[in-house]
């Protein structure tokens, strides 16, 4: 039998390989294509930043293909009749079965390692890419659109001949407490200073005008630096390796206590009442995220075994060497079953409404009824 299992495992690695690098490849192409039209990015930025999308990519693409090399590997040995063969030696068919449960298990922990993989490299890596490279973003939408609007600064251009930006009208709040700049020049030039860790806007002959003061003309050039944005890390799953999630947790119920004891015992008007209510509500409901996100993880991770508990025994059933029939035929209830079932758990835990490890019940909702199959196919 070591030989059988071999053989079985070399099967589904080969369809596995090609089958995640196609699927990869094309949600891949797919997104990248989606951000640079959603974010104005030049193709070189696109390239760039895919690295970074990896991981999470292949949190999406990996149990599809290993469903696909199951549905391909067991599909043809049930048409083929080695299935039989099998039963004919006096052996159960769970001797072709075990391989693609040991080899979905190892698959399924390096899916849920992918979501930390994302968290803590992928989402930052690829916001830090974005972020350093406002120059080349700005520059492109500018002319493309004739303007460009960030969270610190806005452009309005005539024209852009070169890096020279003609006639551009520019707003510049770099923080929120602040009065607006507006500059208004003949010409005007855009430079990412790395070491300064900002952009740095040179204008020529410009007027400038901030809220509630007088106007400013410069006779000759003027430059303003804006600081980029510092990649920080915010108390959101998205960002949070697991193991991050039980100290951030602990510091959103410290704000969380807080506020009840401001609630409870400060002396305040009904409006400021309302907000630290609506801040105490905002919060309760992150950290219940927070708390669900590691079964969040581990259930998205493992789903690429309960897709193989699954699919195992159709794939047999069906007796069948077309593969692509199988595959849609497992894929039906894990689109009728799984993904609403996924959708009903996310929102019952982010509610409350059920505990965290309730997340699971997705899984339990194609695994269950899969392993019955399995038990029902290989004890008759």
């Amino acid at each position: 039998m070591p030989v059988f299992t071999r053989y079985v495992t070399s099967e589904l690695l080969k369809i596995f390989g090609a089958a995640l690098t196609v699927l990869t490849l094309l949600l891949a192409l797919g997104i990248g294509a989606r951000e640079g039209i959603s974010r104005g990015l030049p193709p070189i930025l696109i390239v760039r930043m895919l690295p970074y999308l990896l991981p999470e990519i292949l949190g999406i693409t990996i149990p599809i293909a290993v469903l696909l090399s199951v549905s391909q590997v067991l599909g043809r040995m049930s048409g083929a009749n080695e299935i039989v063969a099998l039963r004919a030696l006096g052996l159960s068919p769970i001797h072709a079965v075990r391989p693609t449960i040991v080899f979905a298990f190892f698959v399924s922990l390096f899916t849920v390692w992918m979501y930390d993989v994302a968290a803590t490299w992928g989402r930052p890596g690829a916001r830090r890419v974005v972020v350093e490279s406002v120059e080349q973003i700005a520059y492109s939408m500018l002319r493309t659109r004739r303007s460009y609007t960030s969270p610190k600064f806005s452009i309005v251009v005539k024209d852009v001949q070169g890096k020279t930006l003609i006639n551009p009208l520019i707003t510049i709040q770099t923080q929120p407490d602040m009065p607006a700049i507006v500059l208004s020049a003949e010409e005007a030039e855009l430079t990412t200073d790395r070491q300064a860790g900002g952009l740095i806007i040179t204008c020529r002959k410009p007027e400038a005008r901030i809220e509630n003061s007088a106007v400013v003309r410069a006779s000759d050039i003027y430059s303003q630096l804006i600081p980029f944005d510092r990649p920080i890390e915010p108390l959101h799953r998205d960002w949070l390796a697991t193991w991050q999630i039980p100290e951030a947790v602990k510091t959103l119920e410290k704000d969380a206590h807080q506020l009840v004891m401001l609630l409870r015992h400060a002396e305040a008007t009904d409006e400021q009442k309302k907000t630290w209510r609506y801040q105490l509500e905002q919060l309760e409901i992150q950290i219940r995220k927070l708390k669900t996100e590691p079964y969040r993880r581990w259930a998205n991770g493992f789903s690429s075994l309960c897709f193989v508990l699954l699919g195992c025994p159709l794939a047999m059933y069906c007796r069948s060497e077309n593969f692509l029939g199988i595959f849609f035929l497992s894929f039906l209830p894990i689109v009728v079953i799984y993904y609403p079932l996924l959708m009903l758990a996310n929102g019952l835990t982010s509610s409350g409404a059920i505990p965290p490890p309730g997340f699971w019940l997705a899984n339990l909702g194609i695994a269950l009824p899969g392993s019955v199959l399995l038990y029902l196919y290989c004890e008759t």
